[in-house]
């Protein structure tokens, strides 16, 4: 191979010395690293000398991957950088080359690499300057020729050789084709164009229209003949593009522009010109190298074309609309078409070079002289998109389908322009007519150009949240073309948009493996571990997200999701050292800024640090992107109007730092119409501003810190909180362990205990327990006392969570604004909604559905918004609600947006029913084959009495089985206590935890402490939820939580162990041997400090 090779390059035939190389990068040993690094250097080199500047720039990383800090390496790729006029760039790159640098270097390239960096535009850059002096030779006098950078007037006279070859050939073309009986010429080609685009989001589309890589490219193949008599007369479409990529949100985070895929080069000229024309040699499709040897997806340059073969002009042809390739619509000479050939070739390179404005002039000469001409209008059309200017783009494609309707490739990019533009249904149109074409132009990248249209129609469906409808095009992308990154990415995204998180992330993976570097696919796989609970591997997953940018410049998008993961884990301090480099980066970029203000004061908040709180909060009011407010999203302006709740809540609490903290109490102490527009997220109203005056500012200069309460008391009952609290830990997808939540959760179980014993002790020896009303949320915050009661008992649990994470709304719903209350404000949980599963609640669906029928059967009717019953007791309806398995099959028998009540029975009141939950079926609007299956359970006040009534029967039953020291009866009335409690949901949330909270308070202040975790795919309080009496829950929960003695049976004193799983060991010592809570830590102060726990900076 060695001959040819040299041969290769001494006659210049890079692109034929590159085909040779990559057979050689192909058999390199993986082993040898020094040899491949060689081979990629050269092939660089040859890719360098034929324009393609990012193939060789990608050879040059790939080169440095194998030979790290390679000199020769490091230069070349600076050159290349030079080329696309990114000096700086370049400078940094010969600078490291210079540093690499000994005295075993050659000496040339040492003398080179400082020329280079004295004067960086002056370095030789290959061709570049060829293509140019071909355009503007016969436009420049001789005297201005020969000033041009490269070639001279050998270069000049090899140019006029080079065209009167063109032109001889092209004109002995065309006689053949005139004798053939051809009606018309071979049609042009557009030269191939293979850019970056950015890349598009399904819910917000980008301009251009993209590629399935990420890509805009002009395809290298020839369009068919005007009248062909048969599919066998359409040439191949030989290039290859596809859809951007898309990312969720959830949320709604940002992400990279992906990587592109390979083009697949095959020019053939089409079967008739075979038959009656002299034969000519296809350009043979480059072979390819291997994965990480620097020429993966991702190439953006121009492709060698055979321009002879590619500058066949169309001619009128009657009433079919012929083409002309010229304004008279007269037949082209040769000099016309070889002039539109060359500058459709100069446009190319100013396209890849991102000179879009120029090779729009240039296009723009062409097609006012041929308006007709197919290969300018793909060309400019897709210029077009990548300035934005999408309506453009989709006229040029519309003129090029009218001169050959059956080139897919025109269908194609005109149905991604209209999908930017927001023209789905025609978008879908044009796809579509795409994937039925490309078989008639064959070629070995037919499969992969019809993948493409799939993976742009998944991405619309997505779009329009058809994520059924969008997994199954992006399947038959996948199966058409296994190799397609980006196709998999967005499977991925489509199957984490349904819910399916275990399908996403294998999807993901399969993108990673094809592409490493494909940043988004990382950045979307990181996203669902995150939101599968699995937070160790979704941070190494985004850590390898970060690290594919720049060190100086990284994702603000990423960076905030690890910081959010951060916050939810409880890692506060955590969060804030990653918010402290994200927000100069935002700021920089205007990029998600008030989504990091806010986060950072929200984490600051919980800490106790308002001075540092009040102030992002602040910012976060205030700051106005560039664009303006009107173009923030719905999601962002909330972030802005929770700041002025937070903010005041901040304030509020410095003020009540060295309160006792059972006098401490948001809920009666702040007006009920802030904690309702607070937590609907709502911009304040006329009526908050008139009634509420604010908190009062901080001090200029903050007081001096006082002593840190008793930690030699603290630390036994830190460890003992940590302990409990991981019991509260849900292991099931979505459920991310909060250490301080649960910190919070075992501080506020010991103190509720220790005043149950309390309570219990006064009643053995016949008396009252009477506490104070100030701080008490049942009595509104009036002073006196008042007997202790259920909700005192839950008051205690409640403030805890509430100063643990005080951005949560976790407030009482009675003492919301009366309005609001009669109104029935209540929790709202979906299991799913439109077409996406909670990843939290799907697993409760089938249980619910299956309750939902036996309510329905039972009653014989639903209720619809009105609250008016809609009749469902006719036989075929029975039938159906009996056979129905979704959510659409049961919506198709009762034909409109419905609930039921699940009754409960009282235990208090014998032949008493209560209202539970409300099982509701909706019908998402704006959304194909969408409803929502969901529980809600408003809190009006009759339920609120009926509820207060029972929890107040139930409660009194706990304490009399406490007083009776009947432990098997008390574990049955605990559960009994906590089922009403969780049918009751009188919290805006937090309800669930703060009722396990009680659950294990209770038991362990009895003696019996749990120590078994949840079971792994369980949740307690939809145990109660989908239960219709107390003995079922009981009869469920108590089979696993019970410890011995709930059983009867008997166990060592404070070491009481019972058939949970996993954390058996756990010793729970008599709470009554323990300092008591509420005296170390007798204030909010003191409560901060000890759930930041012990070595933590003080902000308090």
């Amino acid at each position: 191979m060695a001959p040819e090779y040299a041969s290769a390059l001494a006659d210049a035939k890079f692109a034929e010395a590159a085909k040779i190389l990559d057979a050689a990068v192909a058999a390199c040993r993986p082993g040898d690293k020094e040899v491949l690094a060689q081979l990629l250097v050269n092939r660089g080199y040859c890719h360098h000398r034929v324009q393609l500047y990012r193939k060789a720039l990608k050879d040059y990383e790939a080169a440095l991957e194998a030979h790290p800090r390679s000199p020769l390496a490091l230069y070349r790729k600076g050159q290349v950088l030079t080329a696309q006029k990114k000096f700086e760039d370049a400078k940094a790159a010969w600078s490291e080359a210079l540093q690499c640098c000994n005295e075993r270097c050659d000496a040339q390239l040492v003398v080179d690499i400082n020329a280079a960096l004295r004067d960086p535009q002056g370095v030789k850059v290959g061709p570049d300057s060829d293509a140019l002096a071909v355009a503007q030779s016969a436009q420049q006098p001789p005297q201005q020729q020969s000033r041009n950078v490269v070639g001279g007037r050998a270069l000049l006279g090899l140019q006029v050789v080079t065209i009167v070859l063109l032109a001889v050939l092209l004109a002995g073309q065309h006689r053949l084709s005139q004798q053939a009986g051809l009606s018309a010429l071979v049609a042009p080609q557009a030269p191939a164009v293979v850019f970056d685009g950015a890349a598009s989001r399904a819910a917000a589309p980008q301009a251009e229209a993209p590629t399935a890589n990420g890509q805009h490219k002009v395809a290298t193949s020839a369009a068919p003949p005007a009248e062909a008599p048969s599919p066998e007369a359409v040439p191949p479409s030989t290039g290859r593009g596809g859809p951007a990529s898309t990312s969720q949100p959830a949320s709604p985070a940002a992400s990279s522009s992906p990587a592109a895929s390979p083009p697949r080069q095959h020019t053939q000229p089409p079967p008739a010109a075979k038959r009656t024309a002299p034969p000519q040699q296809p350009a043979t499709p480059a072979a390819r190298p291997p994965a990480g040897a620097g020429a993966g997806k991702g190439e953006c340059d121009v492709e060698e074309v055979d321009c002879v073969a590619q500058q066949a002009a169309r001619v009128a042809g009657g009433a079919g609309g012929a083409a002309s390739s010229s304004g008279s619509g007269g037949q082209p000479d040769v000099q016309t078409m070889l002039n539109n050939s060359l500058a459709i070739q100069l446009a190319v390179t100013q396209i890849n070079g991102g000179n879009i404005a120029e090779a729009e002039a240039i296009l723009d000469k062409v097609i006012s002289t041929s308006p007709r001409e197919l290969g300018a209008r793909v060309a400019r059309g897709t210029a077009r998109a990548l300035r934005r200017d999408l309506q453009g783009a989709v006229d040029d494609f519309s003129v090029a389908i009218e001169v050959e309707p059956r080139y897919a490739d025109s269908w194609k990019r005109r149905g991604q322009a209209r999908s930017a533009l927001g023209d789905h249904e025609a978008a879908l149109v044009d796809l579509q007519k795409a994937i039925d074409l490309a078989p008639l132009f064959g070629g070995a990248d037919t499969g992969a150009s019809r993948a493409e249209c799939y993976v742009e129609k998944g991405m619309i469906h997505q779009k329009l949240r058809d994520y059924r409808r969008a997994c199954r095009e992006m399947q038959q992308a996948v199966k058409l073309d296994p190799t397609n990154y980006q196709a998999w990415n967005v499977l991925g995204l489509c199957s984490t948009s349904q819910g399916n998180i275990r399908d996403g992330v294998r999807a993901y993976e399969k993108a990673v493996e094809l592409n490493p570097k494909h940043k988004e696919s990382w950045v979307n796989m990181g996203q669902a571990l995150k939101e599968e609970g699995r937070t160790k591997e979704a941070e190494r997953v985004l850590q390898r997200a970060l690290a594919l940018d720049p060190p100086d410049q990284p994702s603000v998008h990423v960076l905030r999701v690890l910081a959010q993961m951060e916050q939810q884990k409880g890692e506060h301090a955590a969060a804030i050292r990653i918010l402290d480099r994200t927000l100069p980066v935002a700021e920089a970029r205007d990029e998600q800024v008030i989504e990091v203000l806010y986060l950072r004061a929200i984490c600051y908040h919980a800490l106790g640090g308002v001075r540092e709180a009040v102030h992002d909060y602040e910012e976060c009011l205030n700051y106005i992107p560039k664009g303006g407010l009107a173009n923030v999203s719905e999601e962002t302006r909330q972030f802005q109007f929770l700041s002025f709740y937070q903010k005041d809540m901040a304030l509020y609490m410095y003020h009540s730092l060295d309160r006792r903290a059972a006098d401490f109490c948001p809920d009666s102490e702040l007006p009920a119409v802030f904690k309702e527009l607070w937590c609907k997220k709502g911009p304040p109203t006329a009526e908050l501003i008139s009634h509420y005056p604010p908190q009062k500012a901080l001090p200029v200069s903050p007081p001096p810190l006082p002593p840190l309460p008793d930690m030699d008391k603290l630390r036994p009952l830190t460890q003992l909180a940590d302990q409990l609290g991981v019991l509260l830990q849900n292991h099931h997808q979505g459920f991310l362990p909060n250490v301080r939540q649960q910190r919070a959760a075992g501080y506020a179980a010991m103190e509720l205990g220790q005043a149950l014993r309390e309570v219990v002790a006064a009643r053995r020896a016949g008396r009252q327990h009477w506490v104070r009303s100030e701080g008490s949320s049942g009595q509104g915050g009036s002073a006196g006392r008042h007997l202790f009661g259920w909700r005192d008992a839950m008051d205690i649990v409640v403030k805890w969570r509430q100063l643990a994470e005080p951005n949560d709304q976790v407030v009482w719903v009675d003492l919301l604004t009366r309005r609001e209350f009669e109104q029935g404000f209540g929790s709202h949980t979906p299991m799913f909604s439109g077409q996406t599963k909670c990843v939290r609640y799907y697993m409760n669906f089938a249980r619910a559905l299956d309750l939902q029928r036996q309510v329905l059967l039972r009653e014989g009717h639903a209720f619809d918004a009105n609250n008016r019953t809609i009749p469902v007791d006719s036989p075929a309806q029975k039938e159906a609600i009996k056979g129905a398995r979704t959510a659409e099959d049961m919506y198709l028998v009762i034909q409109q947006d419905s609930w039921v009540v699940v009754p409960i029975q009282s235990v208090a009141r014998a032949d008493h029913m209560m209202e539970g939950t409300r099982l509701t079926l909706v019908r998402v609007p704006k959304q194909p084959d969408a409803y929502e299956f969901s529980i809600r359970t408003p809190v009006t006040p009759p339920r609120w009495k009926d509820f207060d009534a029972e929890l107040e029967a139930a409660f009194e039953g706990v304490l009399q089985a406490f007083e009776e020291g009947d432990l098997p009866k008390l574990a049955g009335r605990i559960l009994t206590f906590c089922y009403y409690w969780y049918n009751f949901m009188p919290l805006a949330r937090g309800t669930a935890a703060v009722g396990y909270t009680t659950m294990l308070s209770i038991f362990w202040a009895a003696g019996m402490p749990v120590t078994a975790s949840i079971p792994k795919d369980y949740q307690v309080d939809w145990e109660a939820i989908l239960a219709q009496h107390p003995d079922q829950f009981q009869a469920a929960v108590g089979s696993w939580l019970y410890p011995p003695a709930a059983r009867g049976e008997t166990a060592a004193a404070g070491n009481q162990t019972n058939g949970g799983s996993g954390t058996s060991k756990l010793v729970f010592p008599p709470l009554e041997t323990l300092p008591p809570v509420g005296e170390v830590l007798a204030t909010v102060r003191q409560r901060l400090i000890a759930l930041n726990g012990e070595g933590f900076k003080r902000f308090v």
